[in-house]
C-alpha cells in the first residue's frame, strides 16, 4: 500500500463522527445543580438554635452575619456560639458571665484582625478586612419570645459593655 493510500485511510477514519451518549452526564449535572441551589443561603449566618427556645416571627427581611451569637432560652439558660454559660437569674441588674464571655470572644477577634491585617494585599482581602470589622462589634441575639424586655435589656447592657454596640436581632420569618 502507498503512502498515499495510507493517508486517505488515516484521513477517511478521523472523518467518521462518533456518537457519545452524555444523557448520564446531564443527569449528574442536574442533580448537583439541585443540590446547589436547595443548599444556597443568602446569608452567611449559620444558626442551631437551642432546645426549649421559640423565636418571635417578623415579616423583616433583613439578614444576618456571621458573629458572635447569644441565646437566650425560656429557662433564662445563656448560650454564646451554643455554648452554655450560665443562668440570668430574676432581678439581677448585671450579667457578669455574659460580659466575660463576650470579652474573651472580643480579645480573640482583635488578635486575627491584627493578624490578618498584616497579611491583607488584595482587594478581595480589604474587602473581608472591612466585612471582618463590621461583625467584631456586632452580636446577633436570639431570645425566646416569652421573655421579659428586662432580659433583653440586660443582654444588650452586658454586650455593649464587653465591646459590642450593634445588635442584630434573629427572629423567625413569617411565611
Amino acid at each position: 500500500m502507498s503512502s498515499r493510500n495510507r493517508r486517505k485511510s488515516v484521513l477517511n477514519r478521523k472523518k467518521k463522527e462518533l456518537d457519545i451518549d452524555i444523557t448520564s452526564l446531564l443527569d449528574i449535572l442536574v442533580i448537583l445543580l439541585v443540590f446547589l441551589l436547595k443548599s444556597y443561603n443568602p446569608s452567611d449566618l449559620k444558626l442551631e438554635v437551642k432546645d426549649n427556645l421559640e423565636m418571635p416571627e417578623s415579616i423583616s427581611k433583613k439578614l444576618g452575619n456571621m458573629s458572635v451569637t447569644i441565646q437566650v432560652s425560656k429557662d433564662r439558660k445563656v448560650f454564646v456560639n451554643n455554648k452554655e454559660i450560665g443562668r440570668i437569674s430574676k432581678g439581677s441588674g448585671n450579667v457578669a458571665f455574659l460580659e466575660k464571655e463576650l470579652k474573651k470572644f472580643r480579645d480573640q477577634d482583635l488578635e486575627e484582625y491584627k493578624k490578618f491585617k498584616s497579611r491583607a494585599i488584595s482587594s478581595l482581602d480589604k474587602e473581608a478586612l472591612e466585612k471582618k470589622q463590621k461583625s467584631q462589634k456586632q452580636v446577633n441575639i436570639v431570645m425566646d419570645k416569652n421573655l421579659s424586655y428586662e432580659v433583653m435589656q440586660q443582654v444588650m447592657h452586658s454586650s455593649a459593655t464587653a465591646g459590642y454596640p450593634k445588635f442584630k436581632f434573629i427572629v423567625m420569618g413569617k411565611n
